[in-house]
């Protein structure tokens, strides 16, 4: 017959204790097996031990008293190491606990179906009725961390029923107040767990012992240690310290250089600079040493110079949106800057510079993947409203400015993306691009979830860090393209298909006719899935019966219906998109590229994704899980890297074709029975490999935005100076304005670049007045003089003639040649030019267009062009 301990920690728990006892002695008349229950008190003061004794004289209760060194992990521990019971029962002792579940919780441990069980609120039929906001918020961020490193709903229970052997073997100086966690955390991930739901109610009487601020902190620097974070109490007063004197000379350094009339953004990164070294040797010697002085190395410093440059970036961001997109002074803020990027040093100086030897390697794994995740999140966030649009994305802005069922060159959704967000928060850069970021998430999450139904959650944290880190998957959460939200439904896509496969969830069908759906409304190579499919059903056995059924059939009609919109609009324009993007491209003149596609996927992936996509043939076993990935990425690249040879493919077309191969590198990456040397290479290599894409589009993205000390720009960068264009266009134009009585027609005398760039920024000049869409209404592209410009010249056909959109005409262009002066001059128009502009970013000169005005003869021209 199995015996019961309950173990229940006290602290001055009088009101509670005997209302507690009374039910658990409740039980033992409906148990068939015996119960003991141990009081383990941290010099309680109120009366609590003496209600104990009493308890004691009569029934099978034992008081612990422990005095001195106070805890609850201690309190837990030492129970366990006293009690006599085969299963170990922890619980609180304010009633929030009900006894009531205790025989639920030992009877799957007596049955040998478990190994711990835990008295859940979070799973179906548990609740906390009555807890505010706060506490609920409180509860969802802990539990949400612990989740990073077990896969238990509810690690952070107080409450629950295990072996004792788990528990002695917990060391109490570094098991933290949740001992749940750290059960099951020792048991590791062959430890069986299942979860019984509880209604957990707030404790009867008395008050909480629990410091939140503090405890919270012990939490964090717990799991940090576990992961390999050198993070603690000490080490965090200590970097505050040297943060602050390091701040003082970060603060007077920059307020010498831009008193010197330097630009803010060389000011910031050399004041950078001057605090770096005290930061470090500080840190090395006194903040992170406990208890030893760390030898200053080549490898340290290298590791923090690394770590100094991506916060030096991410500082940047913060002080760009700080200064130029909220109007705060420059000192207030670096301020904010100093602050953000603080935070980051501290995270990177635990867990990358001074580090800890972690616990297991899957812990650090996935607790690396999630650093990395947030700073990809706040690098894009913090420069996303600060960086100018490239003309892709302001093409496609325009795009949303004329709002269709179908455009000539690519499906819609990326215009009803923007239109929708541009609706909302405005005509900013921010608004045009938080639709990349959040597509990206939708991502994230489907590679996430179809990795965790692959290869478990282990390997899907791992996933993480490649769609953080890899190139094509960083740039498409930043950038507003087509390719964002096409990557979404592919991923999407992949994760109902696997459903169906290995899940055989007859419903994922309806996932993939929808995922598939929205994915050709915004790019039409997603179509590249269903021969993928077929070819997976083809070969795998188990999945050839879903050919014989309705389903696929149905789903293909399904996203052919959503699809539909794109069907109509080319049906109404002469089948144009289709064709544009199908016999078009075939009519390409050829041309052999296949060392620029393998460049190009070098680019997209780096030089280390490559390497793991030849490990994914030699290192992976041949199951069905892996011809699945293999099929579902390999027939969309095999069908580009033909077309290679003998057209050109664009840079971006293969990425989301490699979102199917992340599962299989993540399984690669935390799996110890794969060994080759591949693999261990890829170990090694993939976070010096992300770090280095951080700091590229860091570097990057702070050289456009605030430029950097001591490097100009090169001349004629087409990523650089556009509303400055657009500001110098527009006082041209209200003058003529002013001058003619007439709304002039500016035209961008290049494809569509100079056209859709205006356009935005002319737009977002005029703010919010009754004129804020005269920039969309009077800027036009070439197709006039018979150039090709795209969806401009559906939204300015040419057989109206210019002079039914205006009498007087801005021509902007990048040389004076593209300005087609003389076409005009024989149509009958006045012309005065060609003029120079030149363009500045951060007051350097970047860049040289011209410009010409053209209006029919009358006497207001004269004294418009004076």
């Amino acid at each position: 017959m199995s015996k019961v301990s309950i173990i229940v920690p006290t602290i001055n728990e009088a009101g509670n204790i005997d209302d507690l006892l009374s039910r658990i002695v409740a039980l033992m008349d409906e148990i068939s097996y015996d119960l003991e229950v141990l009081i383990v008190d941290d010099g309680s003061t109120d009366g609590t031990r003496e209600h104990v004794l009493k308890w004691q004289e009569k029934y099978p209760v034992r008081l612990i008293a422990r005095d001195g060194d106070r805890g609850v992990a201690k309190s837990v521990i030492a129970g366990a190491r006293a009690a006599t019971g085969d299963i170990l029962v922890v619980m609180d002792a304010d009633l929030s606990h009900p006894p009531e579940v205790i025989p639920d919780l030992a009877k799957p441990l007596m049955e040998g179906t478990c190994d711990i069980a835990i008295a859940s609120r979070y799973v179906k039929g548990g609740s906390t009725p009555g807890w505010p906001f706060y506490r609920r918020l409180a509860s969802f961020i802990a539990t949400a961390i612990a989740r990073i490193f077990v896969d238990v709903r509810d690690p952070m229970s107080g409450f629950f029923a295990v072996r004792p052997q788990l528990l002695r073997s917990l060391d109490p100086e570094k098991a933290c107040f949740k001992v749940c966690m750290e059960s099951l955390i020792a048991g590791g991930s062959s430890l069986r767990v299942v979860e019984i739901p509880i209604i957990f109610k707030d404790r009867a009487s008395g008050h909480s012992k629990i410091n939140l601020i503090k405890m919270g902190w012990s939490y964090l620097c717990r799991l940090a240690a576990l992961a390999g974070g050198n993070m603690s109490a000490k080490s965090g007063i200590r970097f505050v310290i040297v943060g602050l004197l390091a701040m003082v000379l970060d603060l007077l350094v920059f307020s010498i250089l831009t008193g010197l009339k330097f630009p803010i953004g060389q000011s910031h990164v050399m004041s950078f600079f001057a605090s770096t070294i005290f930061n470090f040797t500080c840190n090395a010697r006194w903040s992170f040493a406990q208890g030893k002085t760390y030898r200053i190395s080549p490898s340290s410093f290298g590791r923090f110079l690394l770590l100094a440059l991506m916060s030096l970036f991410l500082r940047g961001g913060v002080l760009a949106t700080l200064n130029q997109l909220l109007g705060w002074p420059p000192t207030l803020a670096v301020i904010g800057g100093i602050f953000a990027a603080a935070v980051s040093n501290y995270v990177g100086n635990a867990f990358f510079v001074f580090p800890l030897k972690p616990k297991c390697k899957e812990f650090r794994w996935r607790a690396v993947s999630v650093i990395f995740l947030i700073y990809a999140i706040a690098l894009r966030l913090f420069y996303m409203g600060v960086m100018e649009l490239i003309y892709e994305e302001a093409y496609y802005w325009n795009y949303a400015q004329h709002l269709d069922i179908g455009y000539l060159d690519h499906p819609p959704t990326v215009a009803w993306i923007i239109a929708f967000f541009t609706s909302i928060l405005g005509n900013t850069e921010f608004a045009v691009r938080i639709g990349a970021l959040l597509s990206w998430a939708v991502m994230g999450a489907f590679v996430f979830a179809l990795t965790r139904n692959l290869y478990g959650r282990g390997a899907a944290f791992t996933s993480i860090l490649f769609v953080a880190g890899l190139p094509f998957f960083f740039g498409i959460g930043m950038l507003m393209t087509p390719d964002a939200p096409l990557a979404a439904c592919w991923a999407g896509t992949l994760y109902f298909l696997a459903n169906v496969f290995f899940g055989k969830q007859r419903s994922s069908w309806w996932g993939v006719g929808i995922c598939a759906g929205l994915g050709l409304l915004s790019k039409y190579t997603i179509t590249l899935l269903a021969p993928a499919s077929l070819l997976f059903m083809a070969i795998d056995p188990m999945s050839r019966q879903w050919l014989k059924k309705k389903e696929p059939y149905l789903v293909a009609i399904l996203a052919l219906l959503i699809f539909s919109p794109v069907i109509i609009w080319n049906a109404k324009h002469g089948w144009a998109s289709f064709a544009y993007q199908g016999p078009g491209r075939l009519n390409d003149s050829f041309e052999f590229c296949l060392p620029q596609f393998l460049g190009h996927v070098a680019a997209l992936l780096s030089p280390v994704g490559l390497v793991a996509i030849l490990g994914t043939f030699l290192g992976v076993k041949g199951d069905r899980r892996s011809r699945f990935c293999m099929a579902m990425a390999l027939l969309p690249v095999c069908f580009f890297l033909a077309f290679s040879l003998f057209r050109e493919v664009k840079l971006n077309w293969t990425g989301p074709a490699w979102l199917c191969l992340i599962p299989l590198m993540a399984y690669q990456t935390t799996e110890n029975d794969i060994t080759s040397r591949i693999v261990y290479f890829l170990r090694k290599a993939w976070i010096p490999t992300v770090v280095v894409v951080y700091l590229i589009f860091g570097t990057a993205l702070h050289y456009f935005v605030l430029g950097l000390p001591f490097v100009g720009y090169p001349h004629d960068v087409p990523l650089l100076g556009w509303s400055d264009l657009a500001r110098q266009v527009e006082v041209i134009e209200d003058e003529l304005e002013t001058n003619t009585g007439h709304e002039p027609l500016v035209l961008g005398m290049d494809k569509n670049t100079i056209a859709s760039e205006l356009s935005f920024y002319r737009t977002k000049l005029a703010g919010k007045g009754h004129d804020c869409h005269e920039g969309v209404k009077y800027t036009a592209g070439p197709n006039f003089f018979g150039h090709e410009s795209l969806m401009f010249k559906y939204w300015f056909p040419k057989d109206k003639g210019l002079r039914a959109y205006s009498d007087v005409l801005l021509l902007v262009g990048q040389n004076s040649k593209s300005l087609c002066l003389d076409e005009l001059t024989k149509d009958g128009w006045n012309v005065e030019g060609p003029k120079e502009l030149v363009v500045r970013k951060n007051g350097i000169p970047v860049r040289n267009y011209y410009y010409a005005i053209a209006q029919m003869a009358n006497s207001k021209f004269k004294a418009a062009l004076k």
